[in-house]
């Protein structure tokens, strides 16, 4: 019998989203998964969704439901304009390896109800999953804080150009300006912009 690898953030990713789709938890694909599919791949090993108002107990309950044995190691803190649950996953029969995931939500409530309402449907290794839109993936990435979450969202919009909905990123950014005050949203996604410019 095949044995389930945690330490593979694809196949990972396909269990943690089986098993929170089982108990109706919306959720979307984020993180270097969503930007192999949208950007310049780079690697990966962890698996991130966006959420929106989802607790940890249910979501331990979800995972542990599905023999992913998880082990909560922080909740709600806040990075920038989001905040991330993060969950360490050490498996159990039949699934081994170890894998850590987080969940990554707005702080701003509407717009973490925006993105899981324009998430995408797509597959990954035959199995159907949910993953955020290119727009919200840039946009997650100038909620976060780091130099390279800039430059992930810089590599979407550079290899999407014209395809990718500017109005909506404009929009977005000065509503959740108005939102989150404490967050540079403008300065960011401007640098996000510069950043397509060049070449990498």
């Amino acid at each position: 019998m095949t044995r389930l690898d945690l330490a593979d953030p694809t196949t990972a990713t396909l269990a943690i989203a089986q098993a929170l789709d089982a108990v109706g938890l919306r959720t979307a694909v984020y993180g270097g998964l969503a930007l192999a599919a949208y950007g310049e791949p780079r690697e990966t090993k962890d698996a991130d969704f966006a959420v929106a108002s989802v607790s940890a107990e249910i979501a331990i309950s979800a995972l542990a439901g599905a023999g992913l044995a998880p082990s909560l190691s922080f909740e709600h803190v806040r990075f920038g304009g989001n905040t991330i649950t993060r969950f360490a996953l050490f498996g159990s029969e039949g699934i081994e390896g170890f894998n850590v995931v987080d969940f990554v939500e707005p702080r701003s409530k509407r717009y973490a109800e925006a993105v899981l309402g324009r998430s995408l449907r797509g597959e990954l290794r035959g199995q159907e999953v949910t993953i955020v839109s290119p727009e919200d993936f840039v946009l997650l990435k100038v909620l976060s804080t780091r130099e390279r979450d800039l430059d992930d969202a810089a590599s979407v919009v550079r290899a999407l150009a014209a395809r990718l909905d500017l109005g909506l990123l404009e929009r977005e950014a000065a509503d959740l300006s108005q939102e989150l005050a404490d967050h540079d949203v403008t300065g960011r996604l401007r640098s996000v912009h510069a950043r397509a410019q060049t070449n990498h």
